[in-house]
């Protein structure tokens, strides 16, 4: 058994893992690797044991059960097919303002941001929907790359956010206050999202056409307004169903996503879009993701209790406490770290990296443990975006195959990229958006 400092095993370890997961190794396979060859090397045969009960916490937490639960609640609900009619009388109603197309896909977006925490589904959902009307309409090929990406990647940052949940698990932090945090956040980059497609659309007149008289002429005030309406009640009934729950204080989260997965089936249901191809392609897919969440988070799991028995926690801690530069220069450096890895790696892989490393520097410096994690999930909104990692991007593309090009799709997504990094600034300058809910609500 060898002996090295607690700080060069950090590095050595940190080192090992990069080359993993840049080999192309699974994230789980990459976070446990490195923790088996840790372990032996530094620690010794107690490292087998730790395998044991690392998968076995996972395998019970409660928490965590919140997550296919969530899953499954937002595929019954895009089974319902409530977006696309929703997305018709909405483009409607804005329909005689430029840009107004563009409107409805994000209000839209935002409200089914509370009901799925899942980037990949809301995508490629909101792809398939809207591309071909804003296309037929006369939008601009980078807009509406940049509206349908940026808008469903809301989802993992308004709750209920899959992140937030393994976020809170890997942290030990409250979920329920980490949902009420990064609530205003989630929903001020959605206003911040409207108002630069207002802007884009009053320069650029013919990026954002208004819709053709003709068009608007088909349909009565009346029937466009009944049609939002009917369409807007189910998925508020879903999004009170969950975070009504916990904010009423019926029941904690985990409970909160179970009544929203009943509400979902109830209103899939009503609308006669389930059968039972639908219902088994839905459960497959959930667990697919709820397997994946479990593996990452129970190695993960297993990587940072190697790297904390080992000393490489306290070393690093005390390395970044000890940087002369004070407590917002620290905290700057560690959000400069995140933001890069979000160009190159997943989010789970950049959480399972960062969390148990920041977050105890954080909490040392003085730092409230909730809204560092919320500042880091608002950071983490540019990783689905910024080539060349950019899940978003790649799920677009699949949907639109050679009817937009990378390129016209890449241009679209850079200016979001710059409203998040604009929220993100007024939330370091302005604690109380993140912070305000929770304490309110929590306490």
């Amino acid at each position: 058994m060898l002996v090295f400092s607690g700080l060069s095993v950090a590095v050595m370890m940190g080192i090992l893992l990069l080359v993993l997961i840049f080999s192309g190794f699974y994230l789980f396979a990459a976070l446990g690797g490195v923790a088996l060859i840790a372990g032996l090397t530094f620690w010794g045969s107690d490292v087998f044991q730790m395998i044991f009960f690392s998968i076995f916490k996972y395998t019970k937490d409660y928490g965590l059960l919140a997550v296919p639960l969530f899953v499954l609640m937002g595929q019954l609900l895009n089974q319902s097919g409530v977006a696309g009619r929703l997305f018709d009388n909405l483009s409607l109603a804005l329909g005689r303002q430029r840009g107004g197309m563009a409107i409805a896909a994000t209000l839209i977006a935002i409200l089914f941001a509370a009901t799925t925490g899942i980037v990949g589904a809301s995508v490629v959902s909101m792809g398939l929907l809207f591309t071909k009307p804003m296309l037929d309409a006369k939008y601009n090929k980078s807009l509406t790359s940049g509206v349908i990406i940026s808008g469903g990647t809301l989802g993992i940052l308004i709750p209920p956010s899959i992140m937030l949940v393994f976020m809170g698990s890997a942290a030990n932090v409250s979920v329920g206050r980490l949902f009420y945090g990064a609530m205003t956040p989630g929903l001020l980059l959605g206003v911040f999202y409207i108002l630069y497609i207002k802007i884009v659309a009053n320069i650029k007149k013919d990026w954002a056409p208004p819709l053709p008289e003709e068009e608007l002429k088909k349909h009565t005030k009346w029937e466009i307004a009944k049609g939002c309406i009917i369409n807007v009640v189910p998925v508020t009934v879903v999004i009170f169903s969950v975070l009504g729950a916990i904010w009423l204080g019926w029941c904690p989260a985990t409970e909160a996503a179970a009544c929203g997965v009943v509400a979902s089936f109830i209103i899939a249901l009503c609308y006669r879009s389930l059968n039972w191809q639908v219902i088994k392609n839905t459960l497959i897919e959930s667990i697919k993701l709820t397997s994946m969440v479990y593996a990452v988070s129970a190695f993960g799991n297993l990587f940072v209790t190697v790297f904390m028995r080992l000393g490489c926690s306290t070393a690093v801690t005390n390395l970044f406490v000890g940087l002369p530069i004070g407590k917002w220069g620290i905290f700057a450096l560690m959000m400069a770290v995140v933001f890069i890895l979000g160009f190159l790696m997943d989010w789970i892989a950049v959480c399972m990296i960062v969390i148990p490393i920041f977050v105890p520097i954080a909490t040392a410096l003085g730092f409230d443990a909730t809204w560092f994690l919320t500042m880091m999930a608002v950071l983490m909104q540019t990783a689905f975006l910024s080539p060349p990692m950019a899940a978003s991007i790649f799920y677009f593309k699949g949907v639109v195959k050679d009817e937009i090009s990378t390129s016209e799709i890449i241009r679209g997504i850079w200016p979001y990229i710059g409203v998040q990094l604009l929220v993100f600034m007024l939330c370091v300058f302005f604690p109380d958006i993140i912070n305000w809910l929770p304490n309110r609500l929590v306490g």
